[in-house]
């Protein structure tokens, strides 16, 4: 199938309320974080709007969100309070931001990850909706060597919590089992402290030349992580939402991965950025 691209010039939350419940797949956004950078960022996105989100999505479907590490409580639980249900916080490990007066050196930008509940099980809202199910396989981390042999199996049963859980073990008692040759699992940090893991995961700010000259937006997003979200929190040719698109970066990262996209901001001069990236592409970084 062709998948569309769309970028609608507008308020969000009024502008869904032209879509029907239940069409649309996964929300992955980068809204404005409540730091006072400008009018558009006086405050984080109201319970309201995360209502429509809410409401448009398919059950089971995924709302990603950034948000800065001050103010990523407000952002939760205005995301909660609409009806998802909070499932993970990914943290965007970042080290090119500017250290400020009496306080740490910034160094990462968490991400809330929420779903909307499911229908009865995963399998059957998969089967059924379509969405539901992290897509790992798409998303594993390569090795860099051989894959591993002989792990202990039934690690994830083994890890439990209180007086069932038993988290030793050997290959005898459990039998063996071989890593996934396709890669690792991806874990909900991206970027590692170990320098040797930051190839795999890390994600550098996005340069001027990723950009564009003519993209002036102040918070673009690198576009190999929005691919790399994209490609976890939604499946192949579906579509994703994004209630604050900004330069597009999200439906670049749709794009380049077969995935529609509806993109959606009130500045008429980023929603023009925007479809002219999605016009042209990717500039070779």
């Amino acid at each position: 199938m062709s998948n569309e691209l769309s970028i609608i010039t507008g308020e969000s939350e009024a502008v869904l309320r032209g879509y029907a419940d239940n069409s649309i797949d996964a929300c992955i956004t980068d809204p404005p974080y409540g730091m006072g950078m400008g009018d558009w960022d006086h405050t984080v996105p109201p319970t309201s709007l995360w209502r429509e989100v809410y409401r448009v999505l398919k059950p089971g479907a995924f709302c990603l969100s950034f948000c800065s590490p001050q103010l990523y409580h407000r952002m939760a639980v205005a995301v909660e309070d609409a009806g998802f249900n909070i499932q993970d916080q990914i943290m965007w490990m970042v080290t090119t931001k500017m250290a400020k007066t009496n306080r740490l050196k910034p160094a990462h930008e968490p991400v809330a990850v929420a779903q909307k509940p499911y229908e009865k099980n995963l399998k059957y809202n998969q089967e059924k909706w379509g969405v539901g199910l992290i897509n790992i396989e798409q998303a594993r981390v390569p090795w860099d060597k051989e894959p591993p042999k002989g792990w202990v199996k039934g690690g994830v049963s083994r890890r439990t919590f209180g007086a069932d859980g038993k988290t030793t073990g050997t290959q005898a008692e459990f039998g063996k089992v071989d890593a996934n040759p396709a890669g690792r699992y991806p874990s909900n940090i991206i970027g590692e402290v170990q320098a040797e893991h930051q190839k795999y995961f890390y994600a550098p700010r996005a340069s001027r030349k990723e950009k564009g000259e003519y993209n002036d937006h102040p918070t673009v997003k690198p576009l190999s992580l929005m691919e790399y979200l994209v490609k976890i929190y939604s499946h192949e040719n579906s579509l994703v939402l994004d209630p604050f698109s900004g330069s597009g970066t999200t439906g670049l990262a749709c794009k380049n991965t077969g995935r529609s996209y509806l993109g959606i901001d009130m500045s008429e001069e980023y929603c023009n950025i925007a479809r002219e990236r999605l016009a042209f592409g990717q500039l070779p970084i």
